[in-house]
């Protein structure tokens, strides 16, 4: 106590979580998921352009709640992420009952070079920002408390 005054806590050291660790973690794993669906869903989109949006788009909501999963449970949360979007992922790419694949990796009709590599580059890349996202210090995230 100064002056007679309590410094006030920021919320977020104040509430404590009313939810059990399993309860965080299997939701972080349905999260990636989830990520990992809604990313292979529209990372093609624009491909065939110039500007390819929807890789650009997908990479970034996977990154956004690989950050969340490492900042609300630390680095067992963006592992279950890891595992469910990585499930997630090879799961839609193999081929569907009618023969359709939701990541397709090469075929002759694909005129551009982002075209013909798209489901590499979300295949790879999104494993690959996840694990840059678990490496990095938590300082460099703003994650030190």
């Amino acid at each position: 106590m100064v002056g007679g005054w309590r410094y006030a806590r920021p919320m977020s050291e104040t509430r404590k979580p009313k939810t059990s660790h399993y309860a965080a973690y299997i939701g972080v794993l349905l999260l990636g998921g989830l990520s990992g669906i809604a990313g292979t869903l529209v990372h093609r989109l624009g491909a065939t352009q110039v500007f390819p949006y929807g890789i650009i788009i997908a990479f970034l909501l996977l990154t956004s709640s690989a950050y969340w999963a490492r900042s609300v449970v630390g680095a067992i949360g963006i592992g279950l992420h890891i595992i469910g979007s990585s499930s997630a992922l090879w799961l839609l790419m193999g081929k569907g009952p009618g023969g359709d694949v939701l990541i397709p990796v090469w075929s002759p009709a694909f005129t551009t070079f982002v075209d013909q590599h798209a489901g590499i580059i979300w295949l790879c890349g999104s494993l690959l920002v996840q694990v840059c996202l678990l490496i990095l210090p938590s300082r460099w995230l703003g994650l030190d408390k």
